[in-house]
């Protein structure tokens, strides 16, 4: 082989390793051939590697005046290996290695490559004689290759992994391994996709990287199946695999994990917002309609995530969750959900959540309504939500006592999917019933707002329910604005196009709303209940009321009062000319019998009658 100077910036590292060693090499020569016959640089002695499998080269680009390494399927006189080389879950001919790049050699044996700073590693961890100075239990060495082992620098030793301890010089043929090849969508399947998490999970504990895994079930696939064929059916996976790669990064890896689900592996992870990026890359992709042959499906997906160190600090840990929490989104209609607030090892939240999982599916959940009434027109504009838990040994509990622990579970989403629900088809009732058509107003938690499936999720409701997106109004807070306003911003203007409401409530108690209050499309908003109390104790200091009711009748909005609780908060609201009031002084929150019976008999003077 030809000696090459050093290059003085970076050294470059190849990182092998089967069930049983793990060897760290520094790449120093100009070409290197890996095989299984014992005259490679780099002998692999597995019956499923060919003898001559790959061979890496050296290259500099004369442009960045920087080297890097190029891996070859097969040897430089052009013959491939039988079962070929997989660099990050694609099969491939030839590849420009980067650092971090993961390579299987179509079996048990794994690579990685990194380049590392020359700086970083002590030249005394070089060898170039290291035939007998270090050799490992029943494994003979080769002195060709000087070997670097990081995880016990004075160590030293060159590589060799064997399946047996003798070596294959024949010329039998490779014994062909076809089990790490989906044949469907040609990429990695499970056994191949287990080997890139063992050497991912390895180098992330080196480096303290997290990674993540994500699984991915298509829901009812096998309809697709039954109704167009199998063939079809394997379209439709391929096209699903290739919108898959659309949202992966360079390194990260997709691999079909069984008949209808896919597997993503992201061994890089820095930042939060990266994985969160991904995330959302993963559910545009698969929210859109699929179309094969002329046929035309749109597809539910079920996620569930594992992370590194978080979630498992060994291979099958992490998958066993991330499984799990597939399992988990499957059973309780979760689509697309990604919170890991979920902690099996607090036994007290596991037992309240399987408790409000529970509440959920024995329908032991309700809702209330409490009217919005017009001082001009006598008449009912809305009708707010309010969830109700009809415990069986406690009665009727508020939402006060029970959400706050449904925002450290996973039942967010399907909370939040069923309080739509139930309102939305209840005010499609009420007005196919012919009762007045009001707005039914729903608020929404920070945790609520913030998901990434909100919009898509009142979609998919206002679709099934049939209700027209005029009569929902949406109502969230202030803090929920400020927690990222860029976000925000783009939630509201996403949920507008939709063509539902937005409601700010508790306005006026910071200056934050006020001041941009004409940059948010919102419809309404609701004075907050402190400053409608200080009206008892000092009735004649109503200045910000005042000017508030003015500021949202300026911009065109619709101003209610909530918790108008006493006839003088009533009495000095009206003067005042704010139209819209709410609160247990004009009705309580009612059940569905009695909202439903309010506005059968909504004709009634009800402000002139308190």
């Amino acid at each position: 082989m030809n000696h090459t100077k050093k290059n003085t910036e970076n050294r470059y590292i190849l990182v092998l390793e089967d069930n049983y060693s793990r060897w760290t090499i520094s790449l120093e020569e100009s070409n290197y051939s890996l095989g299984r016959h014992s005259s490679n640089s780099i002998v692999i002695d597995s019956k499923q590697v060919s003898r001559k499998h790959a061979t890496l080269i050296k290259k500099i680009n004369h442009k960045t005046n920087q080297h890097s390494f190029w891996i070859l399927d097969g040897d430089l006189e052009g013959k491939k290996s039988q079962n070929g080389i997989f660099v990050n879950g694609q099969k491939c001919l030839i590849h420009q290695l980067k650092d971090g790049d993961l390579i299987n050699f179509g079996c048990e044996v794994n690579a990685s490559y990194h380049v590392v700073p020359h700086a970083a590693i002590s030249e005394s961890f070089i060898d170039k004689n290291t035939a007998n100075k270090f050799k490992p239990a029943k494994i003979p060495s080769i002195s060709k290759v000087p070997v670097l082992n990081l995880d016990n620098p004075n160590q030293r030793s060159t590589f060799l992994l064997h399946s047996s301890s003798l070596k294959d010089d024949s010329n039998d043929d490779t014994f062909q391994e076809e089990s790490y090849l989906d044949p469907v969508t040609e990429l990695p399947n499970r056994i191949l996709f287990n080997e890139y998490v063992s050497i991912a999970l390895t180098n992330a504990k080196r480096h303290k990287n997290c990674l993540a895994i994500f699984l991915i079930d298509i829901k009812h696939f096998s309809e697709i199946n039954d109704s167009f064929g199998y063939t079809i059916g394997d379209y439709f996976l391929q096209a699903i695999a290739e919108r898959l790669k659309n949202c992966i990064r360079t390194g990260d890896i997709i691999a079909r994990w069984g008949g209808d689900e896919f597997a993503i592996l992201l061994p890089h992870i820095k930042e939060a917002d990266n994985l969160y990026k991904i995330t959302q890359r993963i559910i545009k992709e698969l929210k859109y309609p699929f179309t094969v042959e002329n046929n035309t499906q749109s597809l539910i997906t079920h996620l569930g995530i594992a992370i590194y160190p978080k979630n498992g600090q060994l291979p099958q840990e992490l998958l066993n969750y991330a499984e799990t929490q597939l399992t988990y989104h499957k059973k309780t209609g979760n689509h697309n959900i990604l919170n890991e607030n979920l902690n099996k090892s607090n036994v007290s939240l596991s037992q309240i959540e399987k408790r409000l999982y529970d509440a959920l599916t024995k329908e032991e959940l309700c809702l209330y309504y409490q009217p919005q009434l017009n001082s001009n027109t006598q008449k009912t504009e809305a009708m707010e939500a309010f969830i109700r838990w009809k415990h069986p040994k406690y009665g009727l509990v508020p939402p006060k006592q029970f959400l706050p622990w449904v925002e450290k579970t996973e039942l967010v989403v399907p909370l939040t999917r069923w309080i739509l629900e139930k309102a939305c088809t209840q005010n499609k009732i009420w007005q196919t019933n012919q009762l007045p058509s009001v707005l039914v107003s729903v608020n929404l938690s920070m945790t609520q707002f913030h998901h990434p499936q909100l919009v898509d999720l009142v979609d998919e409701i206002l679709t099934s329910t049939g209700l027209s997106p005029q009569w929902l109004e949406l109502e969230i807070t202030e803090a929920i604005i400020w927690k990222d306003i860029k976000l925000a911003y783009k939630v509201l203007r996403q949920l507008k196009s939709l063509g539902v409401r937005i409601c700010l409530d508790d306005f006026g108690i910071g200056y934050a709303a006020v001041n941009n209050l004409h940059q948010i499309p919102f419809d309404t908003i609701k004075l907050d209940v402190s400053l409608i109390k200080e009206i008892d104790d000092n009735p004649d200091n109503t200045t910000l009321i005042s000017a508030l009711i003015s500021l949202g009748k300026s911009f065109d909005m619709r101003v209610v009062a909530e918790g108008v609780e006493t006839q003088q908060q009533l009495d000095t609201l009206q003067n005042l000319h704010c139209q819209t009031m709410q609160g247990y002084h004009l009705s309580k929150p009612l059940s569905v019998e009695d909202a439903t019976q309010f506005l059968t008999f909504h004709h009634v003077d009800l402000l002139d009658i308190i």
